[in-house]
């Protein structure tokens, strides 16, 4: 967690089998920050542990605060490392808007580029809770649309839950749930994955973020278990 409104968040990047792309540019939950803010992230996801230099995702992330209330930002991937898709995969852009100290309000358009035919926009709400010193739990909510998303049947819901335990202003630990499925069958299409997680602030405005993420039930739960990496620096 980078100490930035006393919230940031998940792997969202860890994405189920029924969303080919992110439901958000930003790979964590971090509320606005406020004008003047700008901020980049960039790393690996890789999708099985066992065979990492060919399942690896490369991202990167860059946002910033034109006005108070509002985040504009864009996240690229690329298949450098992954044998299944294009050296650019994918593009998605979007924005926040706060809704108060605790609550913002989310669109995410998946750009038909790359690997994507077919534009998705995706809506969302986003909230943080402090339950006592030092405790955190953050939630957000998502609605994928439109063929980039759904694959053109049913609608995309999509809801983090994670705890977060702030240690300190160099360590942050988080216990990330994914929850996704499809309307058009949601038996079907049901993925809930777990995503332990932790924050090592290095200084500087720079923190590492290293987790895992494993599947625990749903027909489209997460198969192997995978890893992530990314480096998160405050501009």
């Amino acid at each position: 967690m980078r100490l930035l409104c006393a919230s940031i968040s998940v792997l969202f990047l860890a994405i189920s089998p029924t969303v080919a792309q992110p439901l958000n540019y930003d790979p964590y939950f971090v509320l606005p920050a406020g004008l003047g803010q700008t901020s980049i992230d960039a790393g690996v996801v890789v999708s099985d542990t066992g065979d990492i230099f060919n399942t690896s995702d490369v991202v990167a992330m860059a946002k910033f605060n034109p006005q108070k209330n509002i985040e504009a930002g864009a996240r690229f991937a690329f298949g450098w490392l992954n044998d299944n898709i294009s050296n650019f995969s994918s593009l998605v852009v979007g924005a926040k808007y706060s809704l108060g100290h605790h609550s913002a309000a989310t669109a995410n358009l998946t750009v038909p580029a790359g690997d994507v035919d077919d534009p998705g926009l995706s809506l969302g709400l986003m909230n943080s809770t402090e339950l006592t010193t030092g405790l955190i739990l953050n939630a957000q909510f998502q609605l994928g649309l439109l063929k980039g998303y759904n694959g053109g049947k049913g609608i995309v819901v999509d809801a983090l839950i994670e705890p977060v335990k702030v240690f300190n202003n160099r360590y942050s630990a988080y216990l990330d749930l994914f929850i996704t499925s499809n309307t058009d069958s949601l038996s079907d299409f049901l993925a809930v994955n777990l995503g332990p997680n932790i924050d090592i602030s290095i200084g500087d405005g720079s923190v590492l973020n290293i987790g895992v993420t494993l599947g625990l039930s749903g027909d489209a739960k997460q198969q192997e278990t995978g890893l992530t990496f990314i480096l998160l620096r405050n501009m």
